[in-house]
Formats: structure tokens, C-alpha cells, sequence
């Protein structure tokens, strides 16, 4: 017979799993906790005992999904040749979103919530490789010369998420849109070297100069 301790562990984790596809399909408001018991084949009284409420249960789904973020830094670039390493950076972030669809449905509805419970689970100190590996690479490029001395770390970040995770956000209309299918291997892999180009272009770009006299 199965230990108690591992039954009750095994019961949590369907729990959590069931709300992350319920919630990243409906959001907080839309999802119902006796559906989310039912798909993980649990009873109302144990989600409550082991989460609290359903905003509570909501709150640990948005922490699970963005620690899974942690998981890229295997992938993240060790080229000593800093503009390769951007591409790698670029590919790997794109890898992630399109093997997790949830990451982006989550951050798609915490955006509609304005953040709210992501400020409450203190996800703003949350490991970001990304953001760490790139501040990296801009100082390493910097310090080469290979990388304009002005290049601001917020700028290249926001470019990164916006022209990654919005391709993502955006898939289903975009392809309707383009008539062609961009989950494609193809499609996806035109797009992370468009995103690399445009980075690139900015980074390698000569450095502004003063119009003060």
C-alpha cells in the first residue's frame, strides 16, 4: 500500500498540475475550484487544505510556471564570441515559449490582473536567466568593443520580450493573419534570426554621438 505521506504529496501535485491547465485556459476569475478538484481527481476539502483558497492556488501555479524560466540557463550561451551568443540566447528563449504555452498563457492573464499577484508572490526578485545572461554579454561585448558603449541593458531586454514572447502571445491571430502557419520549425527559426538581426543592429550600431557643445 502506498505510504500516506506519498499519497498526499502525489494528491498536491495533480492538484497543482489540474490548476495550471484550468487556470492558463480561464484565468482566476474564469476557473471554478470544483472543476479543478474534479480533473485532479481530488476533492474540494483537500485543495483548500493544501493551498488555502483558489487565489492562493492561483499564486503557486504563477510561481511554478515562472521558475520553469530557470530551466533555459543549460541552454544559455558560453561562445566566446559574443554576437553568436546573442543568437543562442535569442534561440533558447524562443525554444522555451514554444514548448510551454502555459509560461505565456499565465503572463497573457497576470498582465489582465495588473500584476497583482505577481507582486504578492515577490516575482520580481524571481532567477531570470535571461535577464542575467544578457546583462552578461553587454558588458562582455562592451568591454570588446564589439558592443556600442551607450547600449542600455533595459532597451535590449525590452526588445527581446517583446519581439519573442509577442510572437507567441499573438500566434493564433498572426497566422490567420499572414496565412501561413508560424508554430512552424521553419516559421519559428526565420523569426529568431530576424530577432537576432534586430538586436545585433542595435548593439553593433556606432555609439550616438554628443549635438552639446
Amino acid at each position: 500500500m502506498e505510504p500516506a505521506e506519498s499519497r498526499a504529496q502525489r494528491t498536491k501535485m495533480n492538484i497543482l498540475r489540474a490548476a495550471e491547465e484550468i487556470f492558463a485556459a480561464k484565468g482566476l476569475d474564469g476557473a471554478r475550484v470544483d472543476e479543478i478538484a474534479a480533473a485532479a481527481g481530488a476533492n474540494k476539502r483537500m485543495l483548500y487544505a493544501y493551498y488555502g483558497s483558489k487565489e492562493q492556488l492561483y499564486q503557486t501555479v504563477l510561481e511554478t510556471v515562472y521558475h520553469r524560466l530557470g530551466a533555459c540557463e543549460e541552454q544559455l550561451p558560453e561562445e566566446e564570441d559574443v554576437c553568436a551568443a546573442i543568437g543562442t540566447l535569442v534561440q533558447a528563449y524562443f525554444s522555451f515559449l514554444a514548448r510551454d504555452p502555459n509560461y505565456v498563457r499565465m503572463v497573457m492573464w497576470e498582465n489582465l490582473y495588473e500584476a497583482r499577484h505577481f507582486d504578492a508572490a515577490g516575482l520580481s526578485d524571481i532567477r531570470d536567466p535571461m535577464r542575467r545572461t544578457m546583462r552578461r554579454l553587454l558588458q562582455k561585448g562592451k568591454a570588446q568593443g564589439v558592443f556600442r558603449q551607450d547600449a542600455q541593458e533595459e532597451q535590449v531586454l525590452s526588445t527581446l520580450f517583446a519581439c519573442t514572447f509577442n510572437y507567441f502571445s499573438n500566434i493564433h491571430t498572426m497566422s490567420r493573419v499572414m496565412k501561413t502557419d508560424l508554430h512552424s520549425g521553419e516559421a519559428l527559426q526565420a523569426r529568431a534570426q530576424n530577432v537576432t538581426e534586430t538586436l545585433l543592429c542595435y548593439l553593433t550600431y556606432p555609439q550616438k554621438r554628443s549635438t552639446a557643445p
